[in-house]
């Protein structure tokens, strides 16, 4: 009879720790949907933060074609176009002198006779002889080739620059919306500690530790919102405010495709790299300028015609002929200045050639170490957690883990993903490095 008591007693203990466990796992999924729920309305939120108010939704190849159009430092330097053509025209005058007017007027009077009006007038021109003319027109259109190549140089720093604003952007939009998620989640594990404590199933420890992961979590929310605002800022600056003050980017994170060899991008940017060729022209220019300045250092002819009129009634015609002797002006001055302006132009050549070369060399290393470790990322950090955290919520929903499990299991994914990210952004940064190194940008 004792026996039956007691086993009558076990079961109903055993009862009574079944309802438990069921109810407890009943809260659990009653959570979990309540997770999910808040989830979905906060990434619905974060949708309309990141839309201000007169900004567009744009993508990088609109963006590159809006900035090329509208940034007003690309119009600015596009003006040095028209300055370097109004030289061209200036070096295109017949002569670079005007006529010089010799003219004289005298009145004389007299006793004996009639007053007498003299005067004379006389008109005298200097011309080039040497072929100034031709060299100065020479010196014109390389400079205007010379800007021509410095402004197709500056195209070619507001695509990089738009690039790396438009794909940092992109980075820290979806490093907003890993944050976004995980506050979410640590405001619930805040709630339910709450709720726990209340009910005396942790201690006022455990509720402390889920306050500070929380707030810890909202403040890295407003920082990576801030950071996003201040990228999407840059974005409308750079796009001449034409798209809103601060654009939204559109688009999926990808990975480029693998560069070329590292000699055929070197051969690509010596062909193609515009401030090169602008070092180039430099150096013909002066080379021009020189041959100028010893040109104009020559004794031009100058040709004139005059007519006087004397005694009332004595009228003539004359013509002049000399030339212009330089003894006081040898333009010794400005030959020492274009032979240091030429030595400055070949070194600044030298340097930029070294510059190239390292710039290409160090963007194609930096490429091959953000390919690789993208892959490091993608295949032994990112997807894994991604699975485990996947089985650990499963667990969750099962009722065989609890909150604070499942919470740093999430952490972990939300760091692994922000660090996928940071490899991605590093793997097209030095997709935009090699662009921008070998002057490709497109």
């Amino acid at each position: 009879m004792r026996d039956a008591d007691e086993e009558a007693i076990a079961r109903q203990s055993f009862s009574d720790n079944l309802g438990s466990v069921t109810a407890l796992k009943k809260s659990f999924l009653a959570i979990a949907l309540s997770v999910c729920v808040i989830a979905i309305i906060a990434r619905a939120a974060l949708a309309a933060e990141t839309s201000a108010p007169g900004s567009e939704t744009i993508t990088l190849p609109q963006a590159l074609s809006v900035a090329r159009a509208q940034n007003p430092d690309l119009a600015a330097a596009q003006q040095e176009l028209g300055i370097a053509y109004g030289e061209v025209q200036k070096a295109a005058y017949l002569s670079q002198f005007n006529f010089e007017s010799d003219n004289q007027f005298d009145y004389r009077l007299r006793y004996n006779r009639s007053n007498s009006q003299d005067w004379r007038l006389a008109f005298m021109q200097e011309f080039e002889v040497f072929g100034q003319r031709e060299l100065r027109r020479k010196s014109a259109a390389i400079r205007l080739d010379q800007r021509s190549a410095e402004f197709v140089d500056q195209i070619r720093l507001l695509v990089a620059a738009v690039k790396l604003t438009f794909l940092d952007a992109m980075r820290a939009r979806d490093r907003v919306r890993l944050l976004s998620d995980l506050e979410g989640l640590d405001s619930r594990l805040l709630e339910a500690a709450r709720k726990r404590v209340a009910a005396g199933e942790i201690g006022q420890i455990d509720f402390n530790l889920a306050a500070v992961r929380h707030g810890r979590s909202h403040r890295a929310l407003l920082q990576g919102r801030e950071q996003y605002r201040f990228q999407r800022s840059s974005l409308g600056r750079l796009l001449g405010g034409q798209a809103g003050p601060e654009p939204v980017p559109a688009g999926e994170v990808t990975a480029p495709p693998m560069p070329p060899s590292i000699e055929v991008l070197l051969e690509s940017a010596r062909s193609n790299r515009p401030d090169l060729r602008a070092r180039q022209l430099e150096i013909a220019r002066l080379e021009t300028e020189a041959s100028l300045n010893n040109r104009l250092n020559l004794p031009n002819p100058i040709i004139g015609v005059g007519g006087d009129h004397s005694q009332n009634t004595n009228y003539g015609m004359s013509a002049m002929f000399g030339f212009s002797v330089p003894i006081f002006n040898r333009r010794t001055g400005e030959a020492t200045i274009i032979a240091a302006q030429q030595r400055q132009a070949k070194s600044r050549f030298k340097a930029i050639g070294l510059d190239i070369e390292r710039q290409v060399r160090d963007a194609y290393n930096q490429y091959l170490t953000a390919y690789e470790s993208l892959q490091v990322y993608q295949d032994e950090v990112a997807t894994p957690a991604r699975e485990s955290f996947d089985l650990l919520e499963r667990a969750f929903t099962e009722g065989k883990i609890d909150l604070l499990r499942l919470s740093v299991a999430e952490r972990d994914a939300f760091e692994a993903q922000v660090s996928y990210y940071d490899a991605w952004f590093d793997l097209r940064a030095a997709e935009v490095a090699i662009e921008l190194a070998t002057g490709t940008s497109s």
